[in-house]
């Protein structure tokens, strides 16, 4: 089986920008399992496990895709949580981009992983870099709360996408690896 996913990369210099973040997060293992700063990425869409045959198929089509859109610019900033800061499961940043110019991304791949009965998402699409997810049965203490308002409303840089990527992902104890399969550079 094969787990994959398409994503858009983050620019060196904002993951630069986002270590005193992680560097801070990283304070917190047991409550927080910490995405490492090499791994950022803003998915798009998640397909999850496949059979070798399905795998090979998307690798083979994605491509061949072609996107309309330019270098698409981008801004990370402010630290959020989903589903709220209250019971968060998830600490992430924003990314503000183009949501007309996104959203035709999110279609396009949406309709394309549709071939494969890969079930589209009933959710809008959040432009959003995760940093940390929060581990099963924790919760977020005062004082990790307290730490992330220091970076809540922080800029942490700007730059353009200048490809989307086909991803496969193997998880292991040390966490996941990712691995380039195929990339589209935008017009």
């Amino acid at each position: 089986m094969n787990r994959l996913f398409i994503a858009l990369p983050i620019d060196e210099g904002i993951i630069q920008n986002l270590k005193p973040v992680y560097a801070m997060l990283s304070q917190y293992n047991d409550v927080l399992k910490v995405v490492e700063p090499s791994l950022y990425h803003l998915t798009l869409k998640f397909i999850g496990e496949c059979e070798g045959n399905v795998a090979r198929a998307i690798e083979s089509e994605f491509a061949s895709l072609r996107f309309t859109i330019p270098p698409l610019p981008y801004v990370v900033k402010s630290i959020g949580m989903f589903p709220n800061s209250k019971n968060p499961s998830v600490i992430w940043t924003a990314i503000e981009t183009n949501q007309k110019s996104i959203n035709e991304l999110v279609t396009c791949i949406q309709n394309f992983t549709k071939k494969y009965g890969i079930k589209e998402e009933d959710r809008p699409f959040v432009p959003h870099l995760t940093l940390a997810r929060i581990r099963k049965g924790r919760k977020l203490t005062e004082t990790i709360h307290k730490r992330l308002q220091t970076f809540a409303t922080q800029e942490f840089g700007s730059a353009t996408f200048p490809r989307v990527i086909l991803f496969s992902s193997k998880l292991t104890p040390q966490g996941p690896v990712y691995t380039e399969l195929q990339e589209i550079n935008f017009a």
